[in-house]
């Protein structure tokens, strides 16, 4: 958990997943696009299929924000300017390196789990797109944010402990 390189090369595999998948329903999307759902699954916004597929390139790209852009800008950082619970400890030079590697594969895992749930929302939108009645299943949806939401939690809670404890292994 504390290497980065696992996440950062699960996210490229993510992120080819998810091109692929945009390179494949392209071609079969219609014209005009739903693109906004109601709690119902109903369609209640549409788009043009080009807007559609930049938009979403550009949401699941902004992940790449939070796992590669963040934790360089925190390593960056003076130590002042990072909070961490006992940071004099876990900032110190002989372990900052290993706390800057904890955090990018915090963020980086992270990362992954929000380009996921852009991806399968994606996915579902194409799916409501060849519906012949442009169902979106809501449902599975709320399935995967819960999913994202404790996974989120639980990471959070995980993270926390972890530099609250002076003798944590990094």
């Amino acid at each position: 958990m504390n290497d980065p390189r696992f996440p950062r090369l699960f996210y490229a595999f993510l992120a080819l997943l998810g091109l692929l998948m945009a390179a494949y329903y392209y071609p079969r999307m219609p014209e005009r696009m739903a693109c906004h759902f109601a709690g119902d699954g109903r369609p209640n916004g549409w788009q043009p299929r080009d807007a559609f597929f930049l938009v979403m390139l550009l949401a699941s790209a902004s992940s790449a924000l939070v796992a590669f852009f963040a934790p360089w800008r925190i390593a960056s950082q003076r130590n002042a300017r990072i909070n961490l619970p006992n940071r004099d400890y876990w900032l110190a030079p002989e372990r900052r390196p290993q706390t800057m590697n904890y955090i990018s594969a915090f963020l980086a895992w992270f990362g992954c789990a929000v380009l996921f749930v852009l991806i399968f929302g994606t996915f579902l939108a194409f799916q409501a797109n060849l519906a012949p009645d442009r169902h979106f299943h809501s449902q599975a949806l709320l399935l995967v944010l819960i999913a994202f939401l404790l996974f989120l939690l639980l990471g959070v809670i995980r993270f926390v402990r972890h530099f609250q404890n002076h003798t944590s292994e990094i």
